[in-house]
């Protein structure tokens, strides 16, 4: 009778284990059930928005964001998608649950973070204010009245309007440079990566940039729906791990010329 009662304890002991090892299993992978589908990572981006993500000349989606997305994925053992919008519709396309991350160079301001979940930076560099050589805007102040070219969703285009600012808008800062190039409006504001890439594109440009600390300057972070939290931290741990291997230092150089990763954050 004790033998029996012994081997009863017995199974019932390796049935817990197996038990505990399962709901551990579950727990390790709960963000794969956060995902809009099994086995992939879909990334919402531009396209259009060099370096960050663009099509290069074959006609194949590359820069920066792109090629960390796809980093993250592998970390994850997940298969990278992406989903192409222009920038007013990215948040939009993360409401209706289109994909899951947004890789678009999106600062998380304080406004943001009240609505949606954040991984950790991937990129930091200064916000700059574009001009056209000879203006007379030499501080965020000085764009009272102005027009500045800008898209009004952006975290720029919020800090034009802030700063009392006509705002002309504009789909991307190509378009941008444009407006402000043509003179049709007087200034935009942006950040130092994307600059430093169109300036070396574009070394006889007649547009200059002034260098402030009087916009956020938080860089860049993954964006997610709020309740997808379990997945921003999954990503996060992913990009910790591609900072310290010298994954993101590696493309950081190839597409501004200079580390921005945040590596020593």
């Amino acid at each position: 009778m004790n033998k029996v009662l012994k081997a009863s304890m017995a199974i019932a002991a390796t049935g817990l284990v197996g038990l505990g090892l399962a709901t551990s299993n579950v727990s390790a992978d709960s963000y794969k059930s956060e995902l809009k589908h099994k086995g992939e990572l879909t990334v919402g981006l531009e396209g259009t928005y060099a370096p960050f993500s663009y099509k290069d000349k074959h006609g194949k989606l590359v820069g920066y964001d792109v090629e960390v997305a796809k980093a993250v994925a592998k970390k994850l053992d997940l298969k990278p998608v992406f989903v192409q919008t222009k920038f007013d519709s990215l948040v939009a396309g993360l409401d209706s649950n289109k994909y899951d991350v947004v890789y678009n160079d999106m600062a998380p301001t304080k406004e943001r973070k009240q609505h949606y979940a954040f991984g950790g930076t991937y990129l930091n560099s200064q916000a700059v204010i574009i001009v056209k050589k000879g203006s007379d805007i030499k501080t965020v102040k000085d764009l009272k009245g102005k027009k500045a070219a800008q898209t009004t969703s952006s975290n720029y285009g919020k800090a034009a309007q802030k700063a009392k600012a006509q705002i002309v808008s504009a789909p991307g800062f190509a378009e941008a440079l444009d407006l402000v190039s043509s003179g049709k409006a007087d200034a935009t504001l942006n950040a130092d990566d994307a600059w430093s890439v169109y300036k070396k594109q574009h070394p006889k440009t007649n547009l200059k940039a002034i260098p402030t600390d009087d916009l956020d300057s938080s860089g860049a972070a993954p964006m997610l729906s709020k309740k997808d939290k379990k997945l921003a931290k999954k990503i996060t741990k992913a990009q910790n791990e591609l900072k310290k291997d010298g994954t993101l230092t590696k493309l950081s150089k190839e597409y501004f010329g200079k580390d921005l990763s945040g590596s020593k954050k």
